[in-house]
């Protein structure tokens, strides 16, 4: 063997071995695809994106709901009881123990309630008068005002 054919022949050996290198490389890299595309269960790998992606639409869908929901809940609970103001007070020089009260129930606007109770040693009236933004259209005394300052946080 000549000088030539001794470089041509590492050059061929170099190349195989390059070749073979490469296909090693290569076989690493399909398993490697074929792993990440079969996915879990089997499922091919476009079909489990297409199910994520369909389940990120619907919890989308769900939170946008949710959102609403939260708004309205929000508006409501305006209209609920939220402003209580309670004065106990002796009505009577004849009884004791502060036995009569004021108690005023209201929402976050001021709208609600205000419930009096008289109590004496023979007998008891209870009376209810509305309220409307903080006030009734009825005569208030001195108890049931001070009552809705506390309710209003003012007292």
């Amino acid at each position: 063997m000549t000088g030539p054919e001794i470089a041509l022949a590492v050059v061929a050996v170099l190349l195989i071995g390059w070749q073979a290198s490469t296909n090693l490389r290569l076989n690493r890299l399909v398993r490697h695809y074929r792993q990440l595309a079969t996915g879990v269960e089997g499922q091919p790998l476009d079909e489990l994106l297409q199910k994520i992606l369909d389940r990120g639409a619907i919890e989308s869908e769900t939170l946008r709901q949710l959102e609403f929901d939260l708004t309205q809940l929000g508006r409501e609970v305006q209209s609920h009881i939220q402003h209580v103001g309670l004065v106990r007070y002796n009505a009577f020089d004849d009884t004791g123990g502060d036995q009569s009260y004021a108690l005023a129930l209201l929402d976050n606007y001021g709208n609600g309630a205000i419930v009096n109770g008289l109590f004496h040693r023979t007998e008891c009236r209870v009376y209810v008068k509305p309220v409307q933004d903080w006030k009734s259209i009825y005569s208030m005394s001195d108890e049931e005002s001070e009552a809705i300052r506390k309710a209003r946080g003012e007292g």
